[in-house]
């Protein structure tokens, strides 16, 4: 911090050391209602995933026409995908990234 600050009743010394972690932010129920739900709907989605301002992802736009091809490709080519009936989530445990180990899922031609 480069001078004290107070953020929601919490007070923050200068020199004091800060982490910011984006998926919090993207979590934040001032921001979205129900924050703590996936929902592919949701709008306006102001999330900061691939950063804000000067620094947002110059690749952000290429990232998000992958995701597109890959997944409409993967849904025309399968008639059915579903999760394996034991399932669970295996997140990375790592404060510098947010995302599972493994996503298996089940594919029907």
């Amino acid at each position: 911090m480069k001078e004290d600050v107070e953020i929601r009743g919490k007070h923050l010394q200068k020199g004091q050391p800060l982490i910011v972690f984006v998926g919090s932010a993207n979590r934040d129920e001032n921001k979205f209602d129900r924050a703590d739900v996936f929902d592919i709907h949701r709008h306006p989605n102001h999330h900061v995933a691939f950063g804000h301002g000067n620094h947002f992802c110059l690749g952000a736009p290429l990232a998000r026409l992958e995701a597109e091809i890959a997944l409409t490709e993967l849904i025309k080519k399968y008639a059915s995908l579903s999760l394996p009936e034991n399932f669970t989530v295996d997140a990375i445990e790592n404060s510098a990234v947010y995302g599972l180990r493994s996503f298996p899922i089940l594919l029907a031609p």
